[in-house]
């Protein structure tokens, strides 16, 4: 079992990765695999009639190959020099593997521990955003986002509503949960009353399946917007990281998040966030 870190190619977002990456794995005492994913450049390569046509397409797939070296340099020393500074004897890894970030990303997700990508990967059109839609969506695997500060000790924060969704983000994450040892179950009184009929909506149950697994658990109890309560509940006791279901659906390309989920989501101030569909 490893930590992932899915790198992009941009020197400030694969440092800010690899350091959220590198805190989780260090925490958990695992390995760290850095991962840039590049497609074969040879698939762009279209066949042609013609000598001249064959000269430009071959043409263009140098240009491809060059810009990939760039990617994989601009990745590699972004990882490397990260965890040089602060590894501290942990084994890490950089992999550049052949292939779609998207196929990549999910086949290493199945076996990883946690695979953090950049909090930029939730914004449409940014260089990982379709990998991290894919996995996330698609494979409906657990992913991890980096938090827009840097990643430190605390408790971990539950957003809990009983549904299926809340409860395969803390099935998945439970490797997560347990080494951070501290849990904060939060809820919104007021949609728990309204959804009370929903099986597992009371955290009673959760509460007592955590405490049976080693973690230290109590509840908080939430008012308003529930976005903007978790984050704010983050704030206040220092909270490493928050575990949410994602609501909404996604075709390759394209994909609609729920109001809380992508509240979260597009957050500028606030911790890793661990989610699952």
């Amino acid at each position: 079992m490893s930590i992932i870190a899915m790198l992009e190619g941009s020197t400030d977002v694969d440092i800010s990765t690899t350091q959220s990456a590198l805190a989780i794995a260090q925490r958990m005492n695992l390995p760290l695999i850095g991962l840039c994913a590049l497609p074969d450049p040879q698939s762009a390569l279209m066949v042609v009639s013609t000598p001249e046509s064959a000269g430009m397409s071959a043409a263009a797939v140098q240009n491809v190959m060059e810009l990939q070296k760039d990617i994989l340099a601009k990745s590699e020393n972004a990882f490397r020099d990260t965890v040089t500074a602060g590894a501290h004897g942990l084994e890490c890894t950089f992999l550049h593997q052949v292939g779609t970030s998207e196929h990549a990303a999910a086949s290493a997700a199945t076996l990883a521990e946690a695979i953090v990508f950049p909090r930029s990967a939730a914004k449409t059109g940014e260089p990982l955003s379709m990998a991290f839609d894919y996995v996330l969506m698609d494979a409906r695997l657990p992913v991890v986002l980096a938090g827009t500060e840097r990643f430190k000790p605390g408790p971990v924060i539950v957003g809990w509503d009983g549904s299926n969704a809340a409860s395969r983000a803390v099935r998945f994450h439970l490797p997560l949960i347990r080494a951070a040892g501290e849990v904060i179950i939060a809820q919104n009184r007021k949609d728990a009353e309204r959804d009370g009929a929903r099986p597992g909506i009371a955290t009673d149950s959760l509460e007592d399946w955590l405490k049976r697994k080693g973690v230290t658990v109590r509840s908080e109890s939430l008012e308003g917007q529930v976005a903007g309560a978790l984050l704010n509940l983050a704030a206040k006791t220092g909270a490493t990281m928050i575990i949410a279901g994602a609501y909404g659906h996604s075709r390759l390309g394209e994909r609609l998040f729920g109001g809380t989920s992508r509240r979260l989501l597009e957050a500028e101030n606030a911790p890793a966030l661990a989610l699952a569909r």
